[in-house]
């Protein structure tokens, strides 16, 4: 049943005691005498004592009255500095919509945001259609519409939001449906939060992760194109020299059939080279059957390569490490590593002397290749091609590098990353 308003009260308040002043004050002359001087005296008391109750009647009733509404100014109020405070320690925007009258009460920490006045605000909800982004309006007010047709109390999305010097703001916003007795929406109160930062932010990140996966995949090309160039190299340079070096003894041999068994000797030799430095490119270029040898074991067949083919001693300290913690892709990550940076060696640092050293503890993987060579500076040599392979397959793990080296002091380079 709807309450009547406080004039409606006042008023049938008001006729109900003047009806039954009426009829009491006619009974009563209707019992008296009918002295007429009497009569007369009695209307102008009648008359007189009607206005003094009718006034005591309004001072009660209205003050009954104005201590109502007080009442309600000061809930209202109380309310209000509700909505602020949990504003201020929530950092959200609260709201209250009224679907009956279109009234739409915000806290301060909304007006803040936004740079709109409690008078812009409270006025109705076309206010918020009007202030959503273009491209955001149909959608929003759909899904809107929807929850408040479909019987649902929760409502919730992301939008941006006009503020009033022109600008968007990014919100995520979700709000409560109050409904009545038949189910109709009457309210819908909820908070707003300013997530233009942090979509900012993200959408940062995932440049940057953009980015650095165009740089992985250039870089992954770049070491292709350089294994290439690498293996045209070493083909030229050994394979074809040693070849041509066979093909003038054979055709020695048949200008000069007398010494041929000496130079078909040497040409021999020399095709025996050829198929050494042949396997070696072959065991570089062929991925190593580690489930089969396991990782310690194989990192020894590939010293042990290396140190047939040149002068160099290398050893290999793996005791207490236990390789069948590591998944199989981080043993071949680990393999490739040790063959990278051995070829470093070979290659640049004139070294006689490698230790290799594995580790683990706590969780961590940790691999140390240290040489005697004639080391360099790490400030000018940062971005070597040998160097940049290893740390694209570090990064796929969250794996650290750290280089030490100066020149005359050989180098030392360390690794670590996570075992699980």
């Amino acid at each position: 049943m709807k309450k009547l308003s406080s004039p409606i009260k006042l008023a049938l308040i008001f006729l109900l005691f003047g009806i039954i002043w009426v009829l009491a004050t006619d009974f009563i002359l209707s019992i008296s005498s009918h002295d007429q001087p009497q009569l007369e005296r009695f209307q102008s008391y009648k008359g007189i004592l009607f206005m003094v109750l009718s006034a005591l009647l309004i001072f009660f009733v209205s003050r009954k009255l104005y201590g109502n509404i007080e009442k309600a100014r000061r809930e209202q109020e109380e309310a209000l500095q509700r909505y602020n405070v949990l504003g201020m320690a929530t950092n959200d925007a609260i709201w209250d919509l009224n679907f009956k009258t279109g009234e739409c009460f915000t806290n301060k920490t909304l007006q803040e945001i936004f740079g709109y006045t409690a008078q812009e605000l409270s006025d109705n909800n076309i206010w918020w259609r009007n202030n959503l982004h273009p491209e955001d309006s149909d959608r929003i007010i759909a899904r809107l519409d929807a929850k408040l047709k479909e019987g649902s109390t929760i409502w919730q999305d992301e939008y941006r939001f006009r503020c009033k010097n022109g600008s968007y703001k990014t919100v995520f916003d979700r709000g409560f449906v109050i409904r009545d007795a038949k189910g109709n929406p009457e309210r819908l109160i909820g908070s707003m939060q300013d997530v233009t930062e942090q979509r900012i932010l993200q959408q940062q990140l995932i440049d940057q992760k953009v980015k650095h996966t165009h740089e992985m995949t250039q870089s992954i090309i770049n070491a292709h194109e350089a294994e290439r160039k690498k293996l045209a190299e070493e083909l030229h340079d050994n394979v074809n020299q040693l070849l041509g070096v066979v093909k003038l003894y054979v055709e020695h041999a048949r200008v000069d059939p007398p010494g041929k068994n000496e130079v078909l000797k040497k040409s021999s030799e020399y095709l025996d080279l050829v198929i050494r430095e042949i396997r070696q490119l072959s065991k570089t270029l062929t991925p190593p059957t580690l489930s089969l040898n396991g990782l310690v074991a194989s990192i020894t067949d590939m010293i042990t390569s290396i140190e047939q083919a040149r002068n160099i001693v290398i050893e290999l300290d793996a005791t207490g490490f236990e390789e069948k913690l590591l998944s199989s892709s981080k043993q071949l990550m680990t393999y490739r590593i040790i063959q990278e940076q051995l070829n470093n060696v070979l290659k640049h640092s004139e070294a006689d002397q490698v230790s290799i050293a594995l580790r683990q503890s706590n969780g961590v993987v940790q691999l140390t290749i240290n040489d005697n060579g004639i080391g360099f500076d790490t400030q000018m040599v940062k971005q070597g091609l040998g160097l940049n392979n290893i740390r694209n397959r570090l990064e796929v793990v969250n794996g650290n590098m750290n280089i030490r080296s100066q020149p005359g002091g050989g180098c030392t380079l360390v690794i670590d990353f996570q075992n699980d």
